[in-house]
Order: structure tokens, then C-alpha cells, then sequence
């Protein structure tokens, strides 16, 4: 069993067609069908079967698509950690909503590690983190819910990122002690990436809430940009505020906002290469959030 009879079984997979196969991975459809053959003789049963003009996994062949990804992503990930046994990379994903404050503390935390080369990646949501750790493509990922459970991927609860509502300084709810849910009939709501399963909870809560207005930006820089401005009133993680944003913006709790669970996940690849360096960058992670939590 080889990385290219792998490949070329779960591009079957994808594509439900030799020819197509064999165009993608630049290679004769005779190649791709020996390629099976081969990888079928050694399994000792058939991997697909025709179902009209689609090409499909048999029975087998579905208990083995598991293992074949698995395999492929243990072979590319062990050529990885070979190739940077002397100076390890690793690379960190997050979920959207962290601000530059958090991010500057993790890179002062990072340049203090010799021999370590780091690629830190936004993702697009925490379900697409997940994605990305399983596959191989990251290391570490921190998120806001947890992958499938895998015997090769560390889990650990960090602590929990809770909402608030950003208020700029002259807003005419500044001065309230409390906020309820109905204050934010007829405000303009700030929100980004509001397609992730996040806001759709957030979503929930403000159903019956009339008259609010939506503006939807790119990220939460854009967010607390704008709340700074005095345009409208925001909701984001307490992580994504910036310790210097503190001076032009007020930071106020709505319960049924707040309630709403956004833990802090880190989930990490076992390796004895980048055990030490990653101990160190989720160490500073929870130094920053207890900073900010006693100021």
C-alpha cells in the first residue's frame, strides 16, 4: 500500500469516475484502474462498484475510506515533522474575533521560542478549524467547539470568551447600569461574519426585538472601528476588544447575550517536536485573558 494508490482511491471517492481521476491526477485511466487493483488484492475485497454512471465505495470500500484519509494524513504530516525535526513549525488557527492585544501577546510569546518557524492562520469559523486540524493542515487550533474525538488530537478547556455589547462613549445607552435584550429595539447592530453558527445563536436571541437595523462588516477591527465612530452598537467577544479601544468605547453585558456559551478550546497535534513550544503559546494565551479580566 502506497500514498499514490491512497490518493488515487479517495480521488475515486470525490469524483465517482476513473476518467476523472486520472485527469486530475495527470495520469492514464489504465493507471488509475491498476492502481485499484492492486490496492484491492492487497485489501482482499472490492473498494467500488457501478451505480449508473457513477463509480461508488462498496460496503468495504466505505469502512476503508476512514482509515485511507488517516493513513494519508499520517504519512504528509510525519514527511512535515521530519522536514522541521531541527527547526519545527507550527501552525495555529483561530477563530475570527480575537483582537490585535491578544495577537500581539501570542507573537511576543512565540519570538521568545528559538528555532521555531510559526504560520498563524484566521479561519473562517471554528467548524472549519476543526476541519483543518483533522486533515492535517494545522497544529494547534483554538475554537469555540471541539473536533471529533481522535486519538492523535489533545483537547483541552481554556476558559470562556463571553459576549459583551460595545457601546461607543456619547451612545445614549452608555449610561444605563443595566442592559436588558429590548434596549436594542431600533439600534443599528454591528456584526461580522454573521453566517457563522455563533450569530446564529445570537440570531435567536434577538428574535421579537423590532426595528434593528444590520450592518455586517469584514472583521471585528472593522467592528470596534466603527462602534468607536459613535455608529450603532456592537456584539463581539470580550478577546476582541483591545486593551487601548478601552479609552474610546464603553463595554456593557445584556444576560441573554452573555449566556450564550463561547468557550475557548485549544486543540493541538501529539507531537514530542512541538510539545514544549506549544505548552508555551497556550500559556500566554491564558496570561492575556487573566490580564484582562483583573483590568
Amino acid at each position: 500500500m502506497d500514498k499514490t494508490q491512497l490518493e488515487t482511491f479517495l480521488t475515486i471517492v470525490e469524483q465517482k469516475s476513473y476518467s476523472k481521476t486520472a485527469n486530475l491526477l495527470n495520469v492514464t485511466q489504465p493507471t488509475v484502474t491498476a492502481r485499484i487493483k492492486n490496492l484491492e488484492l492487497e485489501l482482499s475485497c472490492s473498494l467500488f462498484e457501478r451505480v449508473g454512471r457513477k463509480i461508488v465505495p462498496t460496503k468495504e470500500g466505505t469502512v476503508f475510506f476512514e482509515y485511507a484519509t488517516n493513513i494519508l494524513t499520517y504519512m504528509n504530516h510525519s514527511k512535515e515533522v521530519t522536514k522541521h525535526s531541527n527547526f519545527p513549525e507550527i501552525r495555529i488557527g483561530f477563530s475570527p474575533g480575537y483582537s490585535y492585544s491578544f495577537m500581539t501577546e501570542l507573537l511576543n510569546a512565540i519570538i521568545t521560542i528559538e528555532n521555531l518557524n510559526i504560520t498563524i492562520i484566521e479561519g473562517e469559523d471554528s467548524c472549519s478549524l476543526n476541519e483543518q486540524i483533522l486533515s492535517g493542515e494545522l497544529d494547534l487550533v483554538f475554537t469555540r467547539n471541539v473536533s471529533a474525538h481522535r486519538p492523535e488530537i489533545i483537547t483541552e478547556y481554556l476558559f470562556d470568551n463571553n459576549l459583551v455589547v460595545v457601546l461607543g462613549k456619547d451612545h445614549h445607552l452608555a449610561d444605563k447600569d443595566v442592559l436588558a435584550i429590548g434596549d436594542l429595539e431600533g439600534e443599528t447592530l454591528i456584526s461580522y461574519r454573521r453566517k457563522s453558527n455563533l450569530w446564529k445563536e445570537i440570531d435567536q436571541k434577538l428574535v421579537g426585538v423590532p426595528d434593528i437595523k444590520r450592518i455586517d462588516v469584514d472583521n471585528n477591527e472593522m467592528l470596534i472601528t466603527i462602534i468607536e465612530s459613535g455608529i450603532g452598537v456592537g456584539i463581539t467577544p470580550s478577546l476582541g476588544i483591545h486593551r487601548l479601544n478601552k479609552n474610546d468605547i464603553i463595554v456593557k453585558s445584556i444576560e441573554d447575550i452573555s449566556n450564550i456559551p463561547n468557550r475557548v478550546y485549544v486543540q493541538y497535534r501529539k507531537s514530542s517536536i512541538i510539545a514544549a513550544p506549544v505548552k508555551k503559546i497556550i500559556y500566554s494565551i491564558i496570561n492575556h485573558e487573566m490580564e484582562v479580566t483583573c483590568n
